[in-house]
């Protein structure tokens, strides 16, 4: 335990460490002399540690009293975090690493009462009942700070308190959201037996109070108050917020009906509070969600309480990578043509991110003329790849619509991510870290090779049921360049589709993979001219024939991204 007595004046500041097995004096010629203070006598007060309590006595030779608790004392004892006055010097004894030996926060209070939701409403015109109805407002003008200062002051002024807090958080890791206090120097430190009754009846109001004499200070919770009110509220997705008053002249019988009218006004506070801030909270989290997901996605995330669907967790996904053809070498022009391209663009990208959303999938970013996107996140989706290959075909039919002279990729890959919230409470994100995000980008880079506009690999071609509207042609396997993983690649199409076309492409693959050149370019040479990747296929198979590969394992290597 080390307990120290801080000091502060106008013009010094300081502090000295308190010895536990002897005094201290304080004055012009004692232990703990303080520059700056003239009232202050050569030898003025006496301190001697008590345990984790400081008993301060007055000296005879002192000829200016010592104040505490606002009035003039000779002899006492106080708490850590509790001071007294001489002059114009403030002195405050501070106790760390002690532990908790019933301090007056905690003493058992003479009298308690819980006022319930149905006793908070039943009002009468002695209520600040206009103060009450500005509040929603002055929520949305305020910062948060500000704010809530702004109702520590409405909550001390209505209940004549001597000062009023809103915190949250418990013991050590309590916060201070806003105060107001009738004096500068007033400690404020919570009743911490009153914030847990407070948490429990939640949203019920609470009043203690505090049996006072001149003869026992100790017995109330913090210097100069006998009576505290407390109350909680719930914020979706963050801590609990207590609103807190406390004062003086509370338990005497006459003052049972202000006690009454203050619980009331404390919980009228506590809960249109927490009602708007529930309100608030959630249409900023709805605006930022519905950045991200679609409507039905959003609505089920904003039913959980604690957001849990957005912590990052590991997860199966089915991620996609769109792109338009042709931008890169667009940009490199002039800023009017770029500027130019971007009216289409905006147009082409709203219309994608609706296809997208209209497959319950979610939009991670957006890159130039691309789009990143994923399902099965952070809701779950049995579906998914499904429906990801949906929204793929129906994105390559809208851009036709929207804009006939633009041309698109898209790769489709299914696999492990980590996925949730990313940024902080003034950007939010919500975003996926995994190797499949990656490998996804590669099969959108090898739909140029092929000249196929939508590839999908083998862990998402498994998950399509037979007669859901999508056929997937196989087109090999692709080891894409830099990585060590074979990817099984197939061209989607919507059904019925050309059954020719599959059965052409599964004979011609067979024979590849066993170096059977002429059979696989056997196989594709019915084809048209227009089927680009039978085309791909076959000159492969050809370059093959003319030149075969030292070590053929049925995998195409690419040399390029």
């Amino acid at each position: 335990m080390i307990a120290s007595l801080e000091f502060k004046n106008v013009s010094n500041a300081g502090y000295i460490n308190l010895p536990e097995d002897a005094g201290v004096i304080i004055g012009r010629e004692g232990n703990l002399r303080v520059d700056g203070e003239p009232f202050l006598s050569r030898r003025h007060v006496e301190l001697r540690l008590e345990g984790c309590r400081l008993r301060v006595k007055k000296l005879p030779q002192a000829l200016n009293p010592v104040f505490y608790a606002g009035a003039a004392k000779d002899e006492f004892v106080l708490d850590s975090g509790e001071s007294f006055v001489v002059g114009s010097t403030c002195f405050r004894f501070v106790v760390k690493g002690a532990e908790s030996v019933g301090t007056p926060a905690e003493l058992t209070p003479q009298e308690e009462s819980v006022m319930v939701q149905e006793q908070v409403y039943a009002v009468n015109d002695r209520m600040r009942l206009k103060d009450l109805l500005a509040l929603p407002e002055i929520l949305r003008s305020k910062n948060a700070n500000d704010f809530y200062g702004h109702i520590a002051g409405v909550l001390r002024l209505a209940t004549g308190a001597h000062w009023a807090a809103v915190v949250t958080g418990q013991g050590a890791s309590l916060a201070i959201l806003g105060k107001d206090a009738d004096r500068d120097d007033t400690t404020i430190r919570p009743s911490a037996r009153l914030m847990a009754q407070a948490l429990k009846t939640k949203p019920s109001a609470v009043f203690h109070s505090w049996r006072r004499s001149e003869d026992n200070l100790q017995a109330t919770v913090c210097e100069g108050t006998d009576w505290a009110i407390c109350a909680a509220t719930d914020i979706p997705g963050g801590q609990s917020v207590l609103f807190y008053v406390a004062g003086s002249g509370g338990s005497s019988s006459a003052a049972a009906s202000t006690n009454l009218d203050n619980t009331r006004y404390v919980g009228l506070v506590a809960d249109m509070v927490g009602r708007s801030l529930s309100v608030q909270r959630l249409e900023e989290w709805e605006t930022r969600l519905e950045r991200f997901f679609s409507r039905r996605v959003v609505e089920r995330i904003l039913t959980e309480k604690d957001f849990k669907e957005l912590e990052p967790k590991i997860a199966e996904s089915t991620v996609m990578f769109f792109d338009i053809r042709g931008f890169s070498k667009l940009a490199e022009g002039g800023n009017e043509e770029i500027l130019q391209f971007q009216r289409r663009l905006r147009k082409v990208m709203t219309a994608m991110t609706g296809e997208i959303m209209k497959e319950e999938g979610v939009v991670l970013q957006y890159m130039g003329d691309g789009i990143l996107a994923c399902w099965n996140v952070p809701c779950p989706d049995p579906d998914h790849a499904l429906r990801a290959c949906r929204a793929a075909l129906a994105m390559a039919k809208r851009l036709t619509e929207v804009d006939p002279g633009m041309r698109c990729g898209i790769g489709i890959h299914s696999g492990t991510v980590v996925a949730g919230t990313i940024g902080s409470e003034q950007l939010f994100a919500y975003g996926i870290v995994g190797a499949v995000i990656n490998q996804a980008s590669r099969v959108e880079g090898i739909t140029k090779i092929v000249e196929a506009p939508i590839l999908a690999t083998l862990p998402v071609v498994q998950a399509i049921r037979p007669g859901s509207g999508v056929v997937a042609t196989p087109l090999g396997a692709f080891r894409p360049a830099g990585m060590t993983v074979a990817l099984d690649l197939y061209e989607l199409n919507a059904a019925p589709g050309d059954s020719g076309r599959v059965d052409a492409f599964t004979q011609a693959l067979e024979a590849f993979k066993a170096g059977h050149w002429d059979k696989a370019i056997f196989a594709l040479h019915g084809r048209p001219v227009s089927d680009k990747a039978a085309r791909y296929l076959a000159h492969l198979a050809e370059k093959h024939r003319r030149n075969p590969p030292r070590s053929w394992d049925g995998v195409i290597e690419l040399t390029e991204k």
